[in-house]
């Protein structure tokens, strides 16, 4: 086993736990009463951009290290690294379920709340949070 790989196995662990870390605090904004709203999706972008980075960084890392002899040398700590990606894995699941279900349920209300002529959608096409019900109003007024 050479050093480049314990190294590796710690920056993987290092990662990982960042990642979990992230993924807490995304989960927290989904959580409150307007995470898709307001500061709430500058938030959650920001925190997107920052798993995204750290994601990236995690899968050049497992490209360059050999794990399969760290894990026949060392199997204990071999398992907990698994277990550390699976956590992420499970956090991003979880998260990623969370997400969908607020979305579904912004569609809905939104729905229920337009008439079959009017044009109203909670994001734009870039993904930016829009007023049209602002729009609306003032073209009725």
């Amino acid at each position: 086993m050479t050093d480049t790989t314990d190294d590796g196995l710690a920056q993987l662990e290092a990662l990982c736990k960042k990642i979990c870390h992230i993924l807490e605090r995304e989960h927290s904004v989904l959580c409150a009463k307007n995470g898709l709203i307001g500061k709430g999706v500058d938030e959650l972008e920001a925190l997107h951009g920052e798993k995204d980075r750290e994601i990236e960084r995690l899968e050049q890392l497992a490209g360059t290290v050999d794990f399969t002899e760290f894990s026949r040398v060392m199997p204990h700590r071999s398992r907990d690294a698994r277990e550390s990606v699976e956590r992420c894995k499970r956090l991003q699941s979880r998260n990623h379920q969370l997400f969908g279900r607020i979305v579904g349920a912004q569609r809905r209300i939104t729905s229920l709340l337009r008439t079959p002529d009017d044009e109203i959608s909670v994001y734009d096409r870039g993904g930016r949070q829009r007023d049209y019900a602002g729009t609306l109003r003032s073209a009725h007024a």
